[in-house]
C-alpha cells in the first residue's frame, strides 16, 4: 500500500484480530450488518454528546477549537483566570437542558437499525429512555467539569500516525485532565478499563495535543451508571501499545491480510468469503481426505523422529564432555560441536532507546534477534547502537554442527 492512513483504535483492533477482515472493511469498503447494540450505542452517545456540549463550551477551561475543526493544541484559562461569564449563561445549571428536551434529542437521534423485531426495537429504546433519565438527574445534580465533548484528535508516535474521537475530557480538580469513554454494554469491569488498548491510545492522542497531563482514564459503564475510573497507564504500557501499533502498520504496509481464525469469527459478517469458512465442493472432497489422512501420518512420524533426534542429541553432547572432543566422526558423515552466541536485550532496558529513536515500528514485542539486527544496520546512527549494545549481553549455547553425504545441517541445544 505504501503510505498507510492514520490508525484509530477500530482499525488496529480489526486488523489485530484479522488482517483479513481489516482489509475487507477498510480497503474493499465491505458494509457490515446492522446490528442493534451497535445502534444503540450510537444513540445514547448523540444523546450524550448534545447533553454535555453546552456544558464544555461554556466551561472556562473548554478546550479551544478553531474554524476547521483542527484543534488548537493548548487548553484555554487554564493558566489564567477564567473570562467573565456572559450573562446568558450564569448559574451552574444554566446550561443543561432539562429532561423533556433531553429525551426529545433522544427520539430524534435513535437509530432503529439492526434490532431483532419491533418489539426488540422498543425494549432496547425504553431501556436506553430509563437510563438516560437517571442519568439525567446525576448530571443535574453534579455537572462534571466537562472541557471537550466527542473531540477529535490526530497525532503520531514513533512514526505512525494514529486518530480518534474522544467521548469526553473533563478538568480533574488538580488542574490535569481525565479522558473518558462511554460504554454501553451489558457487562464492564474494572479491569476491562484497566486494560483498555482503547484508552491508553486515547491518553497518547490526549497527551500529544494538549500541555495538560492525563491524570485518568475512565471507561463510563452506562447500564450501571458507574465510572470505572483508572490510573494514566505507565510508559511500559503506552510502549507496550507502540510495539503493537507498529507491528499492524507494518502488517499493512506489507500487504498481509492472511485470516486469523478466533472467537470474533461468530460474529463476523465475511464468513462467506473467508477461506476458513468456505466448504471443500464435493467433487474434491475424496481427494481433500486422503491428502489429510497422509500429511497427518507423515506429521506424526515427524514428531517422533524429532523427538528421537533430540535425545540422541543430548547423547553426543554428553559424549562430547565426557570425552573432551568437539569432533564426532561416524562412519559416512561428522558432527562437530561448536558454542555460538546470540544477543539478549531486557525489554525494559532497551525500550526507551527504541522509542528515542523512534525504532520501535522495527522490533516485533522487543525480539531479541531483531534488536541484534539493528546492531549491524548502518542507517542506525552510531550512538544509538552503542547505547543498545551497552544494554544488552552475550550468551553461549551448544550446537551441532553435522556434515556428510553433500549435506549440512544444524542442530541447537540450550
Amino acid at each position: 500500500m505504501g503510505t498507510v492512513p492514520p490508525l484509530s483504535y477500530s482499525g488496529f483492533r480489526a486488523y489485530s484480530e484479522c488482517p483479513l477482515r481489516w482489509k475487507l472493511m477498510y480497503i474493499d469498503r465491505l458494509p457490515e450488518t446492522p446490528r442493534g447494540y451497535f445502534s444503540f450505542g450510537r444513540s445514547i452517545h448523540s444523546a450524550l454528546e448534545e447533553l454535555v456540549k453546552p456544558v464544555a463550551e461554556r466551561s472556562p477551561a473548554a478546550l479551544t477549537v478553531v474554524p476547521g475543526g483542527k484543534v488548537q493544541r493548548t487548553l484555554r484559562d487554564f493558566d489564567e483566570a477564567p473570562a467573565e461569564p456572559e450573562p446568558a449563561s450564569a448559574g451552574p445549571g444554566a446550561a443543561i437542558m432539562n429532561l423533556e428536551q433531553l429525551l426529545e434529542v433522544y427520539r430524534r437521534v435513535w437509530v432503529s437499525e439492526g434490532y431483532l423485531s419491533p418489539e426488540d426495537e422498543k425494549r432496547n429504546f425504553d431501556l436506553g429512555a430509563e437510563l438516560l433519565r437517571r442519568y439525567h438527574a446525576l448530571f443535574q445534580a453534579a455537572p462534571p467539569n466537562a472541557v471537550a465533548v466527542e473531540q477529535h484528535l490526530d497525532a503520531e508516535i514513533d512514526g505512525i500516525r494514529i486518530h480518534g474521537i474522544v467521548d469526553r475530557i473533563d478538568e480533574t480538580p488538580k488542574g490535569g485532565l481525565e479522558v473518558l469513554d462511554y460504554k454501553t454494554s451489558k457487562e464492564l469491569s474494572w479491569q476491562d478499563a484497566r486494560t483498555s488498548d482503547q484508552l491508553t491510545l486515547y491518553q497518547l492522542l490526549v497527551e500529544k495535543n494538549y500541555p495538560k497531563a492525563v491524570e485518568a482514564l475512565t471507561l463510563y459503564h452506562f447500564r450501571t451508571l458507574t465510572p470505572l475510573r483508572t490510573e494514566p497507564r505507565s510508559v511500559e504500557e503506552v510502549g507496550d501499545l507502540s510495539t503493537r501499533l507498529g507491528e499492524v502498520v507494518d502488517g499493512i504496509r506489507s500487504d498481509v491480510h492472511e485470516p486469523r481464525p478466533g472467537p470474533y469469527c461468530t460474529r463476523c459478517d465475511f464468513r462467506a468469503i473467508c477461506p476458513e469458512w468456505k466448504e471443500v465442493p464435493t467433487a474434491e472432497r475424496r481427494n481433500v481426505e486422503d491428502l489429510v489422512e497422509r500429511y497427518a501420518d507423515l506429521k506424526r512420524q515427524g514428531e517422533g523422529l524429532r523427538q528421537e533426534m533430540e535425545a540422541v542429541a543430548s547423547e553426543l553432547h554428553a559424549v562430547s564432555d565426557r570425552l573432551g572432543v568437539h569432533r564426532l566422526p561416524g562412519r559416512g558423515a561428522i558432527v562437530y560441536r561448536r558454542k555460538e552466541t546470540h544477543w539478549v536485550f531486557p525489554a525494559e532496558q532497551v525500550l526507551p532507546v527504541l522509542q528515542d529513536a523512534g525504532l520501535l515500528p522495527r522490533v516485533s514485542r522487543l525480539d531479541s534477534d531483531q534488536v541484534a539486527r539493528l546492531l549491524q544496520d548502518s542507517k542506525v546512527p552510531v550512538d544509538v547502537r552503542r547505547s543498545l549494545k551497552s544494554r544488552g549481553s552475550r550468551q553461549a549455547e551448544w550446537a551441532l554442527r553435522f556434515e556428510g553425504n553433500g549435506r549440512r545441517r544444524t542442530s541447537k541445544d540450550d
